[in-house]
């Protein structure tokens, strides 16, 4: 499981977690550390790999593409204790590049060489030669919404399992929200703007 962390310079935190194998490091924004916060998580506390991956697909938790282990700022090497033993949850939770299965600064690519289809690649593998990339669009940027006008509009058909897993993980978060609103007390108002993330509404415009 993602475990918090607290710098010993500064009143920030940042995240560790295991993912296929390698510590990775988790930067977090002002407003992803008041997420965590609000969620009673304090530092040295683990909490669910879900939840880094909703601050994730915000923007609220990224790698800007550094190396497992690493972080912006100079870290006591005795702040990096972390307790990931009966993670319940499975790795392949989190994204990760198609080829080489990294999961730092991830696109979702437009592939028009050889079979036309879509496929989720790191910044190493985007630069590979046998690859003729068109759009190129950071994940955490994609909606539910976005990500499919995305494939529609550029009449993509065919997608590799790096997008199938993505795909599964946007559904079953959004059949969790509407789950959610179902089992509401009958009667009770819902605001409109708490049903969609209005930040997908901005994103459409750029498509």
């Amino acid at each position: 499981m993602p475990v918090l962390h607290r710098y010993k310079e500064r009143h920030e935190h940042y995240v560790l977690t295991s993912i296929n194998g390698a510590i990775i490091t988790f930067q977090l924004t002002k407003e992803g550390e008041g997420k965590l916060r609000s969620a009673g998580i304090a530092a040295g506390q683990p909490f669910a790999r879900a939840f880094l991956l909703d601050l994730y697909r915000s923007g609220d938790a990224y790698t800007h593409g550094l190396g497992p282990g690493k972080a912006v700022l100079k870290v006591d090497p005795r702040q990096m204790s972390f307790d990931f033993s009966n993670d319940p949850e499975p790795e392949s939770l989190f994204p990760s590049c198609a080829v080489c299965t990294s999961p730092f600064d991830l696109h979702l690519v437009e592939i028009r060489n050889g079979d036309y289809f879509a496929s989720i690649l790191c910044p190493n593998c985007r630069k590979a030669k046998h690859y003729e990339i068109d759009s190129s669009i950071p994940l955490p940027l994609l909606t539910r919404g976005i990500f499919n006008r995305f494939l529609e509009i550029k009449g993509i058909e065919k997608k590799d399992s790096s997008v199938l897993g993505y795909q599964e993980l946007l559904n079953a978060d959004f059949q969790t929200q509407w789950e959610g609103i179902a089992k509401r007390p009958k009667g009770k108002s819902i605001r409109q703007e708490k049903l969609f993330d209005l930040k997908e509404d901005k994103q459409n415009s750029l498509l």
